[in-house]
């Protein structure tokens, strides 16, 4: 079924991989090669390249999610789908024939969760993290984050400092993928600020050539292990409004999510 995209919305769309590839069955062996049967030679090889398994049955279901979804905005069939990505790897809608709809997209994944983020005629980013990982947020904290995020973080501990640094680092990756530059951004230059209870405020370094005014941005955590920023285009004329869906891709219709912001 088609849907419209109102312009004031920015649909999240979210996918577990625990209710569609992760289990050996019938059932997922059978999503996993329809999924596969709608990519590109080269999607194929490229998942032919994952040495885990459960890597390669993530791949598939983000090449999937996003095939699918793009399908409810626009006259292409989920497997005709083409794209083009930047010199910084971000990728665009290459169909002639999607052109009207004006389409923006950008994908996260992370463990046990892939999100696509939807919006009409503004750039947008969107980052997933899962927070379980071990990595020492502290010698990552010093090497990427501006000196007050850094110190903000060292006036934390335990699980306010974890979900803290997983707020900030959100927050700078979906602004690097909004602005489609990737690691070519430095980090520390891009410095947020928490304003509760939701808001945040983002400070620009000048050789960035930016505005930070240009941008908004939103924070969730759809389960208690994951956290999501959201980056897109400041609207002047209008409130934007995130709408998020849960889908599993060519099993089940899209059903609303109730998702809290995160408070600050």
């Amino acid at each position: 079924m088609r849907l419209g995209l109102p312009a004031d919305e920015i649909h999240l769309w979210c996918a577990y991989a625990d209710t569609a590839i992760d289990h050996d069955t019938a059932q997922h062996d059978a999503l996993r090669l329809r999924y596969r049967a709608l990519l590109t030679e080269a999607e194929r090889s490229q998942e032919s390249r994952f040495r885990f398994a459960e890597d390669a049955g993530r791949y598939l279901l983000t090449r999937a999610l996003v095939r699918t979804v793009l399908s409810r905005y626009a006259p292409v069939a989920p497997q005709d789908w083409r794209f083009e990505t930047n010199a910084q790897g971000k990728p665009r809608i290459a169909n002639p024939e999607a052109l009207d709809a004006d389409l923006s997209f950008n994908l996260s994944h992370t463990q046990g969760l892939v999100v696509l983020a939807v919006a009409a005629g503004m750039a947008v980013g969107v980052d997933v993290e899962y927070m379980g990982c071990g990595t020492s947020r502290m010698e990552v904290a010093a090497a990427c984050f501006s000196a007050a995020e850094y110190a903000d973080l060292q006036g934390l501990a335990g699980a306010a400092q974890n979900q803290r640094f997983f707020q900030y680092w959100t927050l700078k990756e979906s602004y690097t993928k909004a602005r489609g530059l990737g690691l070519d951004i430095p980090l520390q230059q891009v410095s947020f600020q928490h304003q509760p209870p939701h808001g945040v405020s983002l400070s620009l370094h000048p050789s960035l050539r930016d505005v930070a005014a240009r941008w908004a941005f939103w924070q969730f955590q759809p389960t208690a292990q994951h956290m999501v920023a959201l980056c897109a285009e400041h609207q002047v004329e209008r409130v934007m409004t995130p709408v998020w869906k849960r889908t599993i891709p060519l099993q089940d219709e899209a059903w609303p999510m109730q998702v809290e912001r995160v408070r600050t």
